[in-house]
């Protein structure tokens, strides 16, 4: 007789079982040592990873725009009517104050000069010179060099929701590849016993036909039987290894290399499924909308681009940058080369037709449009994902209520075939329609539990939190 807690293996967690004594304390591999080792080296994890690095690089280059930058010039006049020597060296400072830039230098011209470029003959020691120019209108509240720094760190921002996403769906593929392992298992043991069982009263019904209580047909049957379970156990035994085979790529070792999962560290039962406990549905929704990486993405994306867009309209603006540089010569010489000077500058640039800050502010403007709608469209579809979440998790639950109880009912109904097959009023084709009943519904509700848990690891995608298995 098929015994209700034999076919399931213990594996119904609204009934308590006893593990067999051979595999109590037997090591299993659990769902978490699969997501552990997912986490350290699954490659497209380890290679979103790998952007977060190049925001970091991005954002890196982008403060290269404020680099102090020295610059050096030098020109001899070795003939002609004019022969002089001229040497530059110049620093320059940009800020994210304004947009000013502060600059300084030294400048020596000595030889013989023409009467209009007199300024460039400076004394022997030459002459220092310090300034700063500092935008009044374009450029003041924000320039290219400040619009790269703070979209970078949006992208670097950007980066780290992009390897939040990718966990999130690694982690909820990992539970999938697991729990269909679990359920491939499970399969091969209920196969295991119906063939088992079948293999058992073999030898009884043969001695039944022998002493002529009943007819030889009946062992035939069971022995189609028990060829008909061999095929199923081929069968599971397939579908076992190439659930295996797909979890390898989550399980791996120290070196980042799929581990293949041995038969021997199948666990023999889920975790208790009262334990997998949801939020309601407001709750949920909220949580959601709070921790998809989606959302925050698609946030700091428009961001970036507001941050273009405010560029852009500010390059349409005039230019008009104000500057204060002094100059004063360093050693003694002629009282016109002793020279202390001060300079005012007011510097005007006016695009007249402004078509390249036009057109590029109208591209920001129409991108930024765009990722508005991106994410109200995204925000309906967590609405709708949360939704499809709970619904899925009611109807399996449900699904689980039902196929525990059409276990049951199958379980007695074979033990009554079985006594009436013991008294002669039944045949062995009915007790094997029976016993095929059984391990279906064993089945049945195994398959059951693994949509419970594949479901509640979508759940915990949906609100944007890494699956993880609930003891």
């Amino acid at each position: 007789m098929i015994k209700f807690a034999i076919i399931v293996l213990a594996l119904l967690p609204f009934v308590a079982f006893a593990e067999k004594p051979e595999t109590a304390g037997k090591a299993t591999l659990t769902f978490e040592e699969v997501l552990k080792a997912a986490q350290q080296a699954f490659p497209s994890l380890l290679a979103t990873e790998q952007r977060k690095q190049t925001a970091a690089g991005e954002f890196k280059a982008s403060e290269g725009g404020f680099d102090t930058i020295l610059k050096s010039q030098n020109r001899w006049s070795i003939s002609g009517i004019y022969e002089n020597e001229n040497n530059e060296v110049s620093i320059e400072q940009p800020t994210a104050l304004w947009g000013t830039t502060f600059f300084g230098g030294w400048r020596r011209g000595v030889g013989d000069y023409p009467v209009y470029e007199g300024k460039s003959e400076t004394t022997d020691s030459g002459e220092a010179r310090i300034g700063v120019n500092v935008p009044l209108w374009r450029n003041r509240d924000i320039d290219r060099r400040r619009a790269n720094l703070k979209q970078a760190e949006f992208g670097q921002l950007i980066a780290d929701h992009d390897y939040d996403l990718a966990l999130i769906e690694v982690s909820r593929t990992a539970a999938y590849r697991y729990w269909d392992w679990v359920l491939a298992g499970q399969r091969l043991r209920v196969a295991e016993h119906l063939l088992h069982i079948a293999e058992q009263r073999d030898k009884g019904i043969r001695e039944r036909v022998a002493a002529g209580d009943i007819p030889e047909f009946e062992a035939l049957d069971n022995q189609r039987a028990i060829i008909e379970r061999r095929e199923r156990i081929v069968a599971a035994q397939r579908l076992l290894e190439q659930s295996a085979i797909r979890l390898s790529l989550y399980w791996r070792d120290a070196e980042g290399q799929p581990k293949l999962p041995e038969d021997e560290l199948l666990p023999e039962q889920f975790p208790d499924t009262d334990a997998l406990q949801t939020l309601s549905f407001d709750e949920a929704i909220q949580t959601a909308r709070r921790q998809r990486p989606e959302l925050e993405r698609l946030e700091l994306q428009g961001k970036q681009t507001q941050t273009e867009l405010e560029l852009q309209q500010n390059q349409r603006s005039p230019g008009v940058d104000f500057s204060v540089s002094a100059a004063n010569d360093i050693g003694k010489g002629s009282d016109k080369l002793n020279r202390n000077e001060l300079y005012f500058g007011l510097n005007i640039d006016i695009p007249l037709q402004q078509r390249t800050a036009t057109g590029r502010a109208q591209v920001a403007a129409a991108n930024l449009q765009r990722l508005k709608l991106d994410r109200k469209l995204q925000d309906d579809r967590i609405a709708a994902e949360v939704k499809d979440v709970f619904s899925a998790l009611s109807a399996v639950r449900q699904r689980l209520t039902l196929s525990a109880e059409q276990l049951q009912a199958a379980e007695q109904l074979e033990e009554g075939e079985r006594t009436r097959f013991e008294l002669g009023e039944s045949t062995l084709l009915f007790v094997n329609l029976r016993e095929i009943a059984t391990g279906d519904a064993a089945l049945q509700y195994v398959e059951a539990t693994t949509s419970l848990f594949r479901s509640y690891a979508d759940y915990q995608a949906i609100l944007g939190v890494q699956a993880k298995q609930n003891e």
